[in-house]
């Protein structure tokens, strides 16, 4: 070949390589600049054909990326004539499906290419050259995975490609950063508003202050729907900043009474916002927070939970305490083909009498067996139920559900869920359904309690039970079914003391004890004056008083005590006729072995003592015994005196602390801490003034402690580290709690004038059971100093 025509065949040769192959510029792109002809739950739709991509391993959220809410969303696009499809070209999320298909009508869809999961993070890039198909209609839908579902760019080709395009890459701030920044802002101008707006502004002018949150507020709003659904980081700080806004107000109110006084309008307007973001993000804002994995779509059902439970209740004669996972290995080997056994030798499973965890094959013998607990028609449905489990959970999901602790419910719990548990055919609605007796039990218990100790009352306690991250661990009970009744329970006979209702109030504590025995510490504190007064009594006198004499003094902690006991044990003897009193033994050898270890997850004395060492916990705490019990009986006495002096109400709330102190419970537990801003006072709450002598303590020393350890818990949240997050959560409240108790006893034990009362008549006086007045110090020549 001459030198002369090596550059026409280098050219010729190049042509037609373009012409059959190669790298596509964005003029090859069939979608380039192509606005969707139809979409559905897709926001930002308008950037997949935009030429511009994220870079590789970005964030899924951003506003450079396309969002898909949900399996049946999708995108679609008219090419305006059947075109030939060769090469499709998208960057997306790295682990979920996501689906082209094609239609030359436009109604009636075929697949056409899935571009499958990628092992690497963040948003990454799939092609292919081998669709050899024609269509005028394309249409991009996603499924599996994690439901979070974003595509950047979508390129469509009519001929193959050798290489992937040629891509403009920008780097966006994912949208969970603008989500941050707008709560910051909006928790500023919050924050602004309650601090300016004082008393003897004009309405107007207060009004015209309220348009900066307002504005705020919109802003946010927008950053949350463009970010939709929010991750865990943003929640944590939509709880901090309402926290923290919260405390900023009662702290405004208490502190600045004199120069500044506050407005009380805006004050209340503030704490109803903080009340309601609170509570929404306990609900993670409406979204639902649980997966089905059959389905490949977030739920509201927590199918965790109610796989266990549902079948607890449902086949309590059957399983009983320890049947549970046996049985459903047993029903699973009889379902799913190929499983057996042996096949399943090596599964994880709890045996439920002794917690310690087992394989399979060392349990297999147990699991023949329990067929046998079941009537053959028992057995069928046992296993239909199952079966909905499992195609809700997936088989690998269900089979790893095996190593959890199982059901602790008393048989009290039992008989209280088993009506609708029981008698209803398994579903997705009936499990709905279920999950919404807990809102409802507490919506009606923060009514009681706005009823009967205020509205402030009730706002605090509100935010702060929405706002405090100890119940976080992966789940907030939320799609369970009776799982904070407890707590309602608790609520609502602490609102009977308070109306002096003591027999109503000692029957509703009784309930929450039958349902979690630790509440039963409430009794401990109603019953501290009555128990050292009688003490106090032979202290002073040298002889004891007589009993009848002694509890005519104390008949509130009498009845409410009575109350507590006389349902107590008709309830257990109900039960027990109900489901043989073998039961309450088998549930008290379970929930005793629970206690009796220390979980990752348990925010307790014996937690904070036992972490923080290279030993196992348990060896730990037996190494460190002369620390704990010291500590044990400290608190247990601060406890003791300072609910001997209040009101039995608040005895009742200043002992509930004592849970953390006498038990182990796990972190959901605690969140008995959203009922201590109850003894807060608030002046004029519904229903007029209320009779007895009443310590006062303020807002602000009782939950400011608490609405700290909210703001605190944002960075435990942080730290992916489970041990040290749950470390750090046990410190906070234990800090929190000691701030409160010292800002307590600063009320219960004022400075008093010398020998205004010597401690005989001092000790006289707590012998009759009257709480002593609480009278104000002598005074001084500098400025008083603000009690709080």
């Amino acid at each position: 070949m001459s030198a002369r025509l090596l550059p026409a065949v280098l050219v010729a040769l190049a042509v037609l390589l373009a012409s059959r192959g190669g790298r596509a510029g964005p003029e090859d792109n069939l979608l380039a600049g192509l606005s969707p002809s139809r979409h559905e739950e897709t926001r930002r739709a308008r950037v997949l054909t935009d030429g511009v991509a994220t870079e590789t391993g970005a964030g899924w959220n951003t506003e450079l990326s396309a969002v898909l809410d949900s399996r049946r969303a999708f995108v679609e696009y008219d090419l305006g004539s059947v075109k030939t499809l060769e090469s499709a070209f998208l960057q997306a999320d790295n682990n979920d499906e996501y689906v082209l298909s094609v239609s030359t009508d436009g109604r009636s869809f075929r697949e056409l290419w899935v571009a499958g999961p990628v092992d690497r993070p963040g948003m990454r890039e799939r092609s292919t050259s081998a669709l050899g198909s024609t269509g005028r209609y394309l249409r991009l839908a996603a499924r599996g995975g994690d439901g979070s579902y974003a595509v950047s760019e979508l390129q469509l080709f009519s001929r193959a490609l050798s290489a992937p395009p040629v891509l403009e890459t920008q780097v966006a701030p994912p949208t969970p950063v603008r989500v941050r920044h707008a709560l910051l802002r909006f928790g500023l101008a919050l924050s602004v508003f309650v601090l300016v707006a004082g008393a003897k502004l004009r309405r107007l002018a207060v009004l015209g202050l309220a348009l900066l949150p307002l504005s705020a507020a919109v802003s946010l709003a927008s950053a949350i729907a463009a970010a939709w659904p929010l991750e865990s980081r943003e929640l944590a700080l939509l709880r901090a900043v309402v926290a923290a806004v919260a405390l900023l107000a009662v702290a405004r109110e208490r502190l600045a009474a004199r120069l500044y006084p506050a407005c009380p309008a805006a004050v209340k307007a503030t704490l109803v916002v903080t009340a309601l973001l609170s509570a929404a993000s306990f609900y993670d804002l409406g979204r639902p927070q649980f997966w089905n994995a059959g389905e490949s779509r977030p739920e509201f059902v927590h199918s965790v939970d109610m796989r266990i439970y549902y079948p607890f209740a449902k086949y309590y004669d059957e399983l009983g305490y320890d049947g549970v996972y046996q049985a459903s290995i047993a029903a699973y080997v009889e379902d799913v083909p190929g499983a057996t056994l042996e096949t399943l030798r090596g599964t994880e499973i709890r045996d439920l009498r002794t917690h310690e965890l087992e394989r399979v094959g060392s349990m297999a013998p147990e699991i023949e067996r329990i067929r046998e607990r079941f009537s053959p028609g028992r057995w069928r449905e046992f296993k239909q139920d199952m079966a909905f489990f499992r195609a809700m959970l997936g088989r690998k999901g269900y089979l790893t559900t095996h190593s959890d602790h199982g059901a602790n419910a008393t048989p009290v719990w039992v008989a209280l869920a088993r009506p609708w548990l029981a008698w209803t055919p398994v579903s997705e609605r009936v499990l709905v359904i279920g999950g919404l007796l807990d809102p409802l039990l507490l919506g009606l218990m923060f009514a009681a309690v706005g009823f009967t100790f205020g509205l402030r009352s009730m706002l605090l306690a509100l935010t702060v039970f929405g706002a405090t991250d100890l119940y976080m661990f992966g789940t907030n009970w939320a799609g369970a079914t009776l799982r904070h009744d407890w707590i309602a329970y608790l609520g609502l006979g602490i609102c009977a003391l308070r109306r002096e209702r003591w027999l109503l109030g000692g029957a509703l504590l009784g309930l929450s004890i039958t349902i979690r025995a630790f509440p039963g510490v409430v009794l401990v504190g109603v019953g501290a004056a009555c128990a050292i007064a009688f003490v106090m009594r032979w202290h002073v006198t040298g002889r004891f008083p007589s009993l009848r004499e002694h509890f005519s003094m104390h008949a509130p902690a009498v009845r409410v005590t009575v109350g507590a006991l006389v349902f107590v044990a008709v309830s257990v003897a109900v039960t027990g006729t109900l489901y043989g009193f073998g039961r309450w033994g088998e549930w008290w050898q379970k929930v005793s072995l629970l206690d009796s270890d220390i979980g990752t997850n348990d925010v307790s004395l014996r937690s904070l003592i036992a972490f923080g060492s290279d030993q196992s916990p348990s060896a730990t705490l037996r190494a460190r015994w002369q620390l704990y019990y010291a500590l044990w009986a400290l608190s247990a006495a601060v406890v003791l005196a300072v609910a001997r002096r209040a009101r039995p109400d608040q005895a009742a709330l200043l002992a509930l602390p004592l849970i953390v102190i006498v038990f182990n419970p796990a972190n959901y537990y605690c969140h008995f801490i959203a009922l201590l801003p109850l003894l807060g006072s608030d002046t004029g709450a519904r229903g007029g003034p209320l009779r007895g002598d009443s310590p006062v303590f303020s807002h602000l020393g009782v939950s400011g402690p608490l609405l700290l350890l909210c703001v605190a818990e944002y960075w435990t949240v942080l730290d992916p580290d489970l041990g040290r997050h749950f470390q750090l959560e046990t410190l906070f409240t234990f800090a929190a709690l000691g701030g409160l108790y010292v800002n307590v006893a600063r009320v219960l034990w004022p400075e008093r004038p010398a020998g205004e009362l010597s401690p005989e008549a001092e000790l006289a006086a707590s012998a009759q059971g009257r709480v002593l007045p609480m009278r104000p110090a002598a005074p001084r020549s500098e400025p008083k100093r603000l009690s709080v």
